[in-house]
């Protein structure tokens, strides 16, 4: 019973005796009531996490070089004042950048609207000039051979006129000292394959001068169907006789075979000037047998100085033209007749410069 009495008394003078902490460890002591735990979380001590030593240096290193960037502009902008007073300095350093990049600007701008005049071309050229082509004269040709070469010898003078016109306007803004590459390659709407082809070959060197260059032109267009089997591969014979001593027209009917077996026919008529027939009674297309392929082409040859040395400039401009065929050809030989097509296009000229003596570039 003491022990309870005991027990007791200290019981009711625990609350006056907080302090103590024999009472405060007491195990009979009653247990906080639940309202005063967010008073003892209040009183929890929070401590400001430090920023590390290599954060504290990196952050004073960026003050110090934003400072040295600063100072450094002063720096320049004192030079120029003192220079400016001197009348060593006519415009400010900020100026001159200010105009630099107006003129870079002004550069971009103007590559700018030469792509979209470029593009613009492109697309007339494949949608509109595959109809007609430049310099191109429809051509009916009957199966008497007086009169097809009556007809031929009236186009002559109107295709010459044409052609020199229109390599003339063609070439009138490109140095004629240097050699000059440019090739299109498009479908139209018809399903046509062409290969239109620019290029302007200074020759140097040559004996005999534009004489000697056009004999080797006419060497090489009367022996076209030689070349062509020499140097693509295809065997190409000549389906027309026209064997005559006249020089200043002819007209040529060529078949070519494939690697794939398909055969291409042409009907040129070419001097200086090439240009295909449309409709000809004594040779006339096989659409249902053969895949059809028409050249447009001009050849100018002028003399000029070349560094004190008489030099020969030929001009070409051509356009060939795969028709659209109804047969039943495999994609990979319509683009072997594509590929052949293109190679044809640089096989001329190689051919004048071997007959010429000279190299012979890469078609």
């Amino acid at each position: 019973m003491g022990l309870t009495a005991g027990n007791g008394a200290l019981a009711e003078e625990a609350p006056s005796a907080t302090h103590s902490p024999a009472s405060s460890a007491s195990t009979s002591t009653p247990p906080p009531h639940k309202q005063d735990e967010p008073q003892k979380q209040k009183k929890k001590r929070v401590f400001k996490k430090r920023k590390a030593t290599h954060t504290i240096r990196k952050e004073q290193k960026a003050a110090l070089e934003q400072e040295i960037a600063e100072l450094q502009a002063r720096l320049e902008e004192i030079k120029f004042q003192a220079l400016v007073q001197q009348g060593k300095a006519a415009k400010s350093y900020h100026d001159r950048a200010v105009e630099n990049a107006v003129l870079r600007e002004s550069i971009q701008e103007s590559h700018l609207v030469m792509a979209q005049v470029r593009a613009l071309l492109s697309g007339h050229t494949q949608h509109h000039l595959s109809g007609v082509r430049p310099m191109e004269t429809k051509i009916c040709l009957s199966a008497d051979r007086a009169e097809r070469r009556a007809v031929l010898h009236a186009l002559r003078g109107a295709k010459l006129r044409e052609a020199k016109r229109f390599l003339n306007a063609r070439s009138s803004e490109v140095n004629p000292n240097t050699p000059y590459f440019q090739e299109e390659r498009y479908e139209t709407a018809d399903g046509d394959f062409c290969v239109a082809r620019f290029e302007i070959t200074p020759l140097r060197g040559v004996r005999g001068g534009v004489r000697a260059v056009f004999d080797a032109v006419l060497q090489a267009a009367f022996n076209a169907e030689i070349i062509i089997s020499e140097t693509s591969g295809n065997i190409t014979v000549r389906e027309d006789d026209d064997l005559n001593d006249d020089d200043s027209v002819s007209q040529m009917r060529l078949v070519s075979r494939t690697n794939g077996g398909m055969l291409l026919e042409n009907n040129l008529h070419a001097v200086t000037t090439t240009d295909f027939v449309d409709e000809d009674a004594l040779y006339p297309y096989r659409p249902l047998e053969r895949v059809r392929r028409d050249l447009t082409a001009a050849m100018l040859l002028t003399s000029y100085e070349s560094e004190g040395d008489p030099a020969v400039l030929i001009t070409r401009w051509s356009c060939a033209r795969i028709c659209h065929t109804d047969l039943n050809i495999s994609r990979e030989a319509l683009l072997d007749l594509r590929e052949s097509s293109i190679r044809s296009q640089g096989i001329f000229l190689n051919c004048v410069r071997e007959t010429l003596g000279l190299p012979v570039s890469a078609t």
